[in-house]
């Protein structure tokens, strides 16, 4: 982080407390000139039991689906031309989201990432991973 925060992240789901936090690290991003990636985990699905719901050959569909639907939750948030301009690169994981977050922004020399907590949530796990066994600077929104 020598040179400033070049790369910011957001991570989270899609209610209402991450559209939030997407606006939020837009207006850090814009501030500081950096490049904006914007990163949704969802559990493995079959250690998740999707199986009793679907066949395991509909999984790439689903997954599928699921990066559809949150591309056009994010358009919403910021338009296609500011996420050009932001260099707004999104993601869909799957695994544990700490370990999928650990990964990324380790892989992809995050210099800020933003998660949310909240309150009265028991699962701060995603921010302590973060602090623990990543290299990146961490915010917690809640």
């Amino acid at each position: 982080m020598a040179d400033g925060m070049r790369e910011i992240l957001v991570h989270g789901d899609s209610g209402e407390a991450f559209d939030r936090s997407v606006l939020f690290a837009r207006r850090m991003a814009e501030s500081f000139g950096a490049k904006l990636h914007v990163m949704y985990t969802v559990e493995e699905p079959l250690s998740a039991g999707w199986t009793a719901e679907m066949s395991p050959e509909r999984l790439p569909e689903i997954h599928q689906a699921m990066g559809t639907e949150a591309q056009e939750r994010l358009a919403r948030l910021i338009p296609l031309e500011d996420q050009e301009r932001l260099g707004v690169q999104f993601v869909l994981c799957t695994g544990p989201a700490s370990d999928e977050l650990v990964r990324y922004t380790t892989e992809h020399d995050i210099d800020l990432a933003i998660v949310q907590a909240r309150p009265g949530d028991s699962d701060t796990g995603i921010g302590h991973a973060l602090l623990e066994r990543g290299r990146c600077a961490v915010l917690v929104l809640r």
